[in-house]
């Protein structure tokens, strides 16, 4: 067998250059670790025990019975179905319609800007305060939209604290929240696509629906698969919206798995089952992105003729 090739020896410039580096790095890394590797390691041990956070004592050993109990506890159950469908319905027609907004104002005409604005500021808003401006709309004593129903003539309906309303009025809230930061990564990539393309397609006949669905949607598609790693990602971790909306209901209608998370760490401090449910969302997170990113990487190169 033919011995392995040493490595030349570093010069003592490029020792100095990668302990410069190593230096430039490590803050960054020690906060990383910190704050993110840290507490994971901690919530993963925490998982296998019936730690109690009002205590904050270590609690005792018991193996797998927080994550047997979580495949028997209906409260999760239903947590992550909402959760699903709520991934399943929000990222795509957050996707669309920022794809559709983004191909509406590719074209420069007056006002372009002030339309970009208006449907980017939701998603740069404070999220608090516009759920609760968003739940006063929906009242059914005042709001906006009541009273345009009872206005009509009908009765008035409860978004917020009924069923199927309640899940709904959440993923409307956050779809309008999302299209605008979608709208902008579309536009970025659509303005990328050479004008070439266009007036060849142009010139072939193509009119402007043909040359968006055979020109710009393939050419897009690295964007699209970006956002839907990034959507889905954001999705599974969705709380904030249900805390301010609906606390949950009714009946745990509106409960996802980050608020079934909360409600079992800091308000019944089952700390042990909290931990557990985490490392589950963790996981089911990893294992979508990674599915999601093994997809894309398998697509064919796009090639235009």
């Amino acid at each position: 067998m033919p011995s392995a090739v040493a490595a030349p020896p570093r010069s003592s410039l490029e020792r100095k250059e990668g302990r410069a580096g190593y230096a430039l790095i490590a803050p960054t890394s020690i906060l990383l670790a910190l704050f993110y590797l840290y507490p994971l390691v901690q919530t993963v041990g925490y998982s296998f025990t019936n730690w109690n956070p009002a205590t904050g004592a270590a609690g005792d050993f018991v193996g797998l019975a927080n994550f047997a109990g979580l495949l028997q506890d209906d409260e999760f159950l239903q947590a992550a179905g909402n959760t699903a469908l709520y991934v399943v319905i929000v990222v795509p027609v957050t996707m669309v319609l920022g794809l559709f907004f983004a191909a509406l104002l590719a074209q420069p005409f007056r006002g372009r800007g002030v339309y970009r604005a208006l449907l980017f500021v939701p998603y740069i808003a404070p999220i608090v305060g516009s759920a609760l401006i968003f739940s006063f709309i929906l009242s059914p004593l005042g709001g906006l939209v009541n009273g345009v129903i009872t206005g009509l003539g009908g009765p008035p309906i409860g978004f917020l604290n009924s069923e199927p309303w309640a899940l709904i009025s959440v993923m409307v809230f956050s779809i309008w929240q999302g299209v605008g930061y979608a709208m902008i990564i579309y536009s970025a990539a659509l303005t990328n696509i050479p004008a070439s393309y266009m007036e060849a397609a142009t010139l072939d006949g193509a009119g402007p629906i043909r040359r968006f669905f055979t020109i710009s949607l393939p050419l897009v598609a690295p964007t699209t698969g970006f956002l839907a790693v990034t959507g889905v990602i954001s999705a599974l971790q969705v709380f904030t919206q249900v805390y301010v909306l609906t606390q949950g209901g009714p009946l745990q209608s509106t409960e996802t798995i980050l608020y079934y998370i909360y409600q079992q760490g800091f308000v019944f401090f089952h700390g042990g089952s909290a931990s557990a449910a985490a490392v589950v969302l963790l996981l089911v997170g990893i294992i979508v992105a990674v599915i999601q990113l093994r997809f894309i990487n398998r697509r064919d190169p796009i090639e235009l003729t």
